[in-house]
């Protein structure tokens, strides 16, 4: 298979995972008239159709789910060849993309990459920012930094500490909650909220803990936050009347086909120690 073609299997693969043109170009990085022509050039070399456009968006015929299946068995052994190949190099150098929330991104792993760095100058380290999981099985990045009840499958990891959450605001009485939006609706704290508070002790909200702290002290209304960066904001106060004991796991993570290899091993001990550390203070 040259790659051109696996090209077109990828971008045809996105189009059914999203729906829609312009989703798959934005979880691709690539643009709207990129997409398309990608998948027109899927159905001229094949001679067939592969999706029906609707007014909802891109659906796959009927008549393709078994190029779809076959689509997907491909994927997967080219994602399992690169995973292999990764896992081979034994080199403790080279690049290493490490990702995470925006909130511990911003605040706690900054220093630590940087400690490494000095240990370690072979090594070229990434952040990746952001509340959405990156598929660390399609090599989107390498290693995770994630508050989560358990590891997901096919992951191998270590606990570095907790994330403990408390309830905040300006200080102001009788303030309505912030919603947890966006990937925030799937947190311990959102569940809290939605099996306890009613919606209409509900106000505006965020998709990121760093955003809440903000509106929260510009007197938005109260929210939980991570008590690492909540604590520390002296615009804010903790809720002392309320304060349903919310804590999680923090872990840091990656495949097991990779764990062995040395540059991710070397990063993924120093993230540990570091962060249970900066976490403890």
């Amino acid at each position: 298979m040259n790659n051109e073609n696996w090209d077109d299997i990828r971008y045809a693969l996105a189009v059914s995972k999203y729906g829609s043109l312009n989703a798959a170009a934005a979880a691709m990085g690539v643009t709207h008239a990129t997409v398309l022509r990608r998948v027109a050039a899927f159905e001229e070399r094949n001679g067939c159709r592969i999706f029906q456009k609707s007014s909802s968006g891109y659906s796959v015929l009927p008549e393709a789910s078994a190029i779809f299946s076959a689509m997907e068995s491909v994927e997967e052994a080219v994602l399992s060849v690169e995973r292999a190949v990764v896992g081979a190099n034994r080199s403790p150098k080279g690049h290493v993309r490490i990702t995470s929330t925006d909130s511990l991104c911003q605040i706690v792993l900054p220093r630590i990459l940087n400690e490494i760095s000095l240990l370690y100058p072979g090594l070229k380290l990434t952040l990746l920012s952001g509340n959405s999981h990156h598929d660390l099985s399609r090599l989107s990045a390498d290693i995770a930094v994630r508050p989560s009840i358990k590891l997901g499958d096919g992951l191998i990891g270590e606990r570095a500490g907790t994330l403990s959450f408390g309830v905040f605001d300006d200080g102001s009485p009788n303030r309505k909650w912030m919603r947890l939006d966006g990937a925030l609706s799937r947190s311990l704290p959102a569940k809290w909220l939605a099996e306890n508070v009613g919606s209409d002790e509900m106000t505006n909200g965020a998709d990121s803990f760093l955003v809440l702290q903000q509106m929260a002290a510009s007197g938005a209304g109260k929210t939980f936050l991570p008590s690492f960066f909540g604590d520390a904001d002296t615009r804010l106060k903790r809720t002392q009347d309320l304060n349903p004991k919310i804590e999680v796991p923090l872990w840091v993570a990656t495949l097991e086909e990779i764990a062995h290899t040395p540059r991710f091993a070397v990063v993924q001990k120093a993230l540990v120690e570091r962060i249970s550390d900066a976490l403890a203070k």
